[in-house]
């Protein structure tokens, strides 16, 4: 049976480490890299930090409900979340980056967004597997 309170609270602490990991590395530390392909990427006026916010919050809620569901029958702890943020990063970092950068033509973004992605599934994988348990 997953336990509720215990996912809510997992969703709640997934949503603020992701919102200040996003800061972090693709506000601050990437920063410079998007400013050097301003015709590929929207102004930073132009984004919608309220749409960002609610799209990383739904990210975020899936994250923690499939988190649930693996650690289900299992013992869900640290090293449970860890696994599976690497599972999730391959799946949602590499694989989407790497197709990407099969398809288009001079693809900046492989090197840099693929392990950037990927580090933030296993953190988010990490703070599941700290706080959620059946």
């Amino acid at each position: 049976m997953i336990n509720t309170k215990r996912l809510l609270l997992a969703f709640v602490a997934a949503v603020v480490v992701d919102s200040i990991y996003g800061f972090a590395v693709f506000g601050v530390a990437l920063h410079d890299f998007h400013a050097q392909y301003q015709t590929l990427l929207k102004p930073e006026g132009e984004l919608n930090m309220v749409r960002i916010f609610l799209t990383g919050a739904v990210n975020m809620a899936l994250i923690s409900l499939f988190y649930a569901l693996f650690a289900r029958n299992r013992a869900a702890r640290f090293t449970t979340g860890l696994l599976f943020g690497v599972l999730l990063g391959l799946i949602a970092g590499w694989v989407p980056q790497a197709s990407n950068k099969l398809l288009f033509r001079d693809y900046p973004f492989y090197m840099v967004w693929a392990p950037a992605i990927f580090f933030e599934m296993v953190v988010a994988g990490a703070v599941n597997g700290l706080i959620y348990r059946e």
